[in-house]
């Protein structure tokens, strides 16, 4: 063998050697573990965030920007506020010392101004954080909000009721003898307007925008990019949360018991000695879901738990930019379980009226719209009638509109006395616990002992 043929050789040797040792260097790399100095072709940019789990309290960070929330639905807690503020001056003009409220004093809070420069009427101990309404949000009030649905059995908008409507309230308080009593928001048909404007402004301002509405478009709203230059969420995430103002809870909902959210409502759970309206208060709707569940004599009902899992899960979807069918999945739970909870204080209230009405004609077999013995009856078919005209606002019903345009016509556009007489007042007693109550009961599945026990 020449010299030649031994560097050849030799040469090849080596190479062969030195291609054994690469490839066990990285069999030992893979089976120990050790990957950091391979390069994978799956890894995600660093600037695509990571995926978060759902949290226990609504609170979520920016995706954009570094320890920010992304979360923001101020201007829903002030027309929360507003129209709260709106039932308690109404309410107090049956209050000992009362005075009488013009037309200027409940516009001023239905079309409300930042102008005016107006605190809240809400009260909390401790107090509030921040208790005027520009200092939560501004340029906010009902009017802008409000839905344009013509009402079954009243032939006029929500808008329309209200101006009418506030024009009885200042014509009825306005008589001296009227103050200190329920005749002071009280039309000569007997309509409890503390209790009409409140609920029929409840259906046609936050159950409208919080389901119809900012629910109601998630398919066409952006979620990739923030929603304007350096903001810190996106169209998607705003939307839903707006939606979340409006349902009125407070931030660790979950946290509270039933009888908590009734009643005070609040808790200092930061303890800084206020309560914040916007974290830390139970608006609205989200009340009447614990009074419903507390009423549930089958056990079975959780509408608190339900709606606010499905807006933590649903956010945290959209946080982790999920398939929009997943996200359309929470939203269903949303708005047809906020939808039951109305449907369920329709029911309560029609026991209660007709207990009120079974308990009225013993008693007084002449009582009229103004009689002394029926402001029970007038306030519980006022509620039962203004949460009535709140289902209207919901795309997503459950309920046709069919039946609930009958139920609406069936209910009429006043309580019916004893002076109408004995066949009318029990017939349609008899209607409320028969065809109209189980209209409803069928339309949502309640089961006979709850619809029993609310």
């Amino acid at each position: 063998m020449n010299n030649k043929m031994i560097i050849y050789l030799l040469f090849g040797f080596i190479l062969f050697t030195a291609c054994e040792d690469e490839k066990n260097e990285t069999e030992d790399v893979v089976d120990t573990g050790d990957t950091s100095d391979q390069v994978d072709s799956t890894d995600t940019t660093d600037d695509e965030p990571a995926a978060i789990e759902t949290p226990t309290s609504y609170a979520f960070d920016s995706r954009f920007n570094e320890g920010e929330s992304s979360v923001k639905y101020t201007g829903q807690v002030v027309r929360n506020l507003l129209l709260n503020d709106i039932k308690v001056l109404t309410s107090r003009l049956s209050s000992e010392g009362a005075s009488p409220l013009t037309v200027e004093d409940l516009t001023n809070l239905y079309n409300y101004d930042d102008a005016l420069d107006l605190t809240s009427q809400t009260s909390t101990d401790p107090a509030p954080l921040e208790a005027k309404y520009s200092s939560i949000s501004t340029g906010k009030n009902l009017i802008g909000k409000i839905d344009d649905e013509v009402v079954y059995g009243f032939g006029k908008t929500a808008d329309e009721l209200m101006t009418e409507w506030f024009a009885i309230v200042a014509e009825k308080s306005a008589v001296e003898s009227n103050l200190g009593s329920f005749l002071a928001f009280t039309s000569d048909d007997g309509l409890d307007l503390s209790q009409m404007i409140n609920k029929t402004l409840l259906g046609a301002v936050p159950y409208s925008q919080g389901t119809s509405n900012y629910l109601g478009s998630l398919e066409d709203d952006g979620n990739a990019e923030p929603s304007s230059e350096g903001g810190p969420y996106t169209e998607m995430e705003h939307h839903w949360d707006e939606s979340f103002g409006y349902f009125g809870a407070a931030v660790d909902y979950n946290f509270y018991t039933d009888a908590e959210i009734k009643s005070p409502g609040y808790k200092d759970s930061n303890e800084d000695g206020a309560i914040d309206f916007i974290t830390e208060y139970n608006h609205g709707i989200s009340k009447n879901a614990a009074k419903r569940d507390a009423g549930a004599a089958s056990g079975t009902v959780d509408f608190t738990k339900t709606i606010m899992d499905a807006y933590l899960e649903g956010r945290t979807l959209i946080h982790n930019q999920a398939d929009i069918s997943e996200i359309l999945a929470q939203r269903d739970i949303i708005v047809n379980t906020w939808e039951k909870v109305i449907a369920a204080t329709v029911i309560h209230y029609i026991n209660d009226t007709a207990a009120d009405m079974a308990a009225l004609y013993p008693a007084d077999s002449t009582a009229g719209p103004t009689s002394p013995l029926v402001a029970d009856l007038n306030k519980h078919w006022g509620e039962m009638r203004g949460f009535t005209i709140a289902l209207q606002y919901n795309d997503f019903a459950l309920i046709s509109d069919a039946d609930l345009e009958d139920v609406s016509n069936a209910m009429g556009t006043s309580p019916v006395y004893p002076e109408d007489g004995y066949t009318e007042f029990y017939a349609y007693h008899g209607a409320l616990l028969s065809t109209i109550r189980d209209t409803f009961q069928e339309a949502y599945g309640f089961s006979d002992e709850d619809v029993a026990g609310w």
